[in-house]
């Protein structure tokens, strides 16, 4: 494939390397971590003491920096590598799937494959990208890569067989926008009621929090009512989906929020914080269940398959 020369190359290439850089680093930068305190000589920690830290994860693989020509050349150096490497898309091979080179001027038959598991939008030939991700002996039938092949060419299959590839995380492209995020679909209208029901949560359980503090009785009144009436909605939005557990947790939700109202107007703001407190403790349970988290930050309601309508066996 040829190509136009492109003047001052090198500046575009340093300016995009120096600014990948801070997210490359951010991405890998793994957490810093506070030794673990000793436990006192002759047995049990003292009452009150935290309980001892589980112990550490396998941390992940660093990032190894490797170019295109380089990985093309030593594949055997990298496979199994997590690296970053920035380079110029060379041909583009299927909706999730690219050649990078070197070069950005011409082909030198140095290209490394690409495989991401998504492109939010298609990275262009001749511009630079920044992929982050494991090198692999490419194999169509490999569990890591066949998922990722969907409208890939024969001829390229041929082609890329046996040589190195980059199963990649990241594809950031040269405006710092990592391509191949998991985004968030667009919410239902449902989906929407529903996100507000969860901010009027939100905002009740914070002003309990001061309500508590300040022993308000009236606010802590009204916030209760606010919460018994999210709580309704909540049960009411998970039943047609057949959520069973969720709708319980609801159910005990809002008689928390009923006791809270009562153990405020007699005074007991003890029991008003013991009991918001195991409230929080069951939005909290509610979430890990049914609320997933995508790569922006966004939330979704996470709900899986419909139950199926008696009789039919069908969703």
């Amino acid at each position: 494939m040829s190509r136009p020369n492109f003047d001052g190359r090198r500046a575009g290439t340093l300016a995009l390397s120096a600014a990948a850089l801070g997210l490359i680093l951010y991405v890998a930068a793994p957490q810093a971590q506070q030794p673990p305190a000793k436990p006192p000589a002759g047995g049990a920690p003292p009452q009150g003491a935290p309980a001892a830290p589980a112990a550490p994860a396998t941390p992940q693989k660093p990032l190894v920096p490797v170019v295109a020509s380089t990985l093309a050349a030593k594949p055997d150096t990298f496979i199994g590598e997590n690296v970053t490497m920035m380079a110029t898309v060379d041909q583009t091979l299927s909706p999730t799937a690219f050649s990078v080179d070197q070069d950005k001027t011409k082909s030198t038959g140095q290209d490394v494959l690409v495989l991401a598991p998504r492109l939010n939008e298609p990275v262009e030939v001749n511009t630079y990208v920044t992929v982050i991700g494991e090198v692999v002996k490419f194999d169509p039938a490999d569990a890591k890569v066949k998922d990722r092949l969907a409208g890939f060419p024969p001829d390229a299959l041929a082609k890329f067989t046996g040589k190195p590839a980059i199963v990649a995380t990241s594809v950031i492209n040269a405006a710092m926008n990592d391509v191949a995020r998991r985004l968030p679909p667009r919410m239902t209208a449902e989906e929407e009621a529903f996100q507000k029901v969860m901010q009027k949560v939100g905002a009740a359980n914070g002003a309990m929090r001061g309500i508590i503090e300040k022993s308000d009785a009236n606010g802590a009144k009204e916030q209760a009512a606010a919460l018994k009436a999210a709580f309704v909605a909540t049960e009411a939005f998970f039943k047609p989906h057949g959520k069973a557990d969720a709708m319980g947790w609801a159910q005990d939700a809002r008689k928390s929020a009923e006791a809270i109202e009562i153990a405020a107007a007699a005074g007991k703001w003890d029991e008003v914080k013991a009991t918001a407190g195991s409230m929080g403790k069951m939005c909290q349970t509610c979430h890990t269940a049914y609320r997933e988290r995508y790569d922006d930050g966004a939330f979704r309601v996470k709900l899986g398959p419909a139950p199926a309508k008696p009789g039919t066996g069908v969703h």
